[in-house]
């Protein structure tokens, strides 16, 4: 399963991302940031952003395929066509969970033309990470870790 954790810069992917691998046991998180620097991509204008999703996609894609590993996308990935590429990609394979915040945090690398799509879930990531991960595991896990949606 591919879990696409999105939303603007400072919402809290990469940390309740980081929160969901080790619940789930997965070694495979994938964080813009990181990836951003391994592909040496460092613009953030929209065909730079669009560069760093399709590549994020493409890795995320081949493990959900050659893996039986659940994989974490911690992206902003403000496009809702390259969001269902994904799931396209990986049919009944991927939880799209949008994270969002009212803080004030590096407002500026927001992205003016953020697409909310339909997500699977919206999350208010205000709170404690702790608390924010603990409300989506009980909104989207049952003991057996299988997706309720």
């Amino acid at each position: 399963m591919i879990y696409l954790l999105y939303g603007q810069p400072a919402s809290g992917k990469t940390t309740i991302g980081t929160m969901m691998a080790k619940f789930l046991g997965s070694e495979f998180v994938i964080d813009g940031d990181d990836f951003r620097d391994m592909f040496s991509n460092s613009s953030y204008n929209k065909e730079g952003r669009r560069e760093n999703i399709k590549n994020a996609n493409a890795v995320a894609t081949y493990l959900n395929k050659k893996q039986n590993n659940d994989i974490i996308l911690c992206l902003v990935n403000p496009y809702k066509e390259l969001r269902d590429e994904l799931k396209n990609n990986n049919l009944d394979n991927v939880i799209e969970i949008c994270l969002n915040t009212s803080r004030d945090l590096r407002k500026e690398f927001h992205v003016k033309d953020f697409e909310l799509g339909e997500p699977d879930l919206i999350i208010n990531t205000d709170k404690d990470p702790k608390i924010t991960f603990n409300l989506i595991k009980n909104i989207i896990f049952i003991e057996d870790n299988d997706y309720l949606g």
